[in-house]
């Protein structure tokens, strides 16, 4: 009898441990990006392929064949390379390949970015941004990093930082 109570008992904790366990997995990179801004999203490592108009139309900068990389970690900072494409001018005056690194921090719906060490950006520049964010997609809606090889005032007024994931 004693046996039968003891196995008993066990067989009920073992049912009420397995009913409490959860089988849910993490979320998806799709549902951390559906919230919009927020760190999860935001991290990894993104391609800059050039700067194109505001709507997407037009590029004006195409560095395709050697990317900007945009590196975003979840300390708080990140790197960015610069292209070594020649339709760079700074790449071609030489910042091609060098990097910058500097910090970030979201502010609700802001992005602020402060510059840190670089040799072709100014150190301690900060920009406050409104990017637009997606599982795919990083746009800063700003040309920030390539701000030097935008000469025309109107259209670096109109043109945008539009990075695309590098999915691992």
């Amino acid at each position: 009898m004693k046996k039968i109570f003891l196995t008993a008992i066990a067989a009920a904790s073992l049912c009420f441990l397995s009913a409490c366990s959860e089988d849910e997995s993490e979320p998806t990179l799709e549902e951390l990006c559906a919230a919009g801004l927020n760190e999860d999203c935001l991290v990894g490592t993104w391609n800059l392929n050039g700067i194109e108009t505001m709507d997407g139309s037009q590029v004006w900068h195409n560095y395709g064949t050697a990317p900007s990389t945009l590196v975003i970690t979840d300390d708080g900072k990140f790197e960015f390379t610069f292209t070594t494409s020649n339709v760079s001018e700074m790449a071609s005056s030489g910042c091609g390949g060098t990097k910058t690194y500097g910090s970030w921090e979201i502010l609700g719906a802001s992005l602020k970015i402060k510059i840190g060490r670089s040799d072709c950006l100014i150190t301690g520049q900060s920009y406050t941004l409104t990017p637009t964010l997606s599982v795919t997609n990083l746009n800063l809606n700003k040309v920030v990093f390539h701000e030097n090889d935008m000469t025309d005032a109107l259209t670096k007024a109109n043109s945008t930082e539009n990075f695309v994931r590098v999915m691992q």
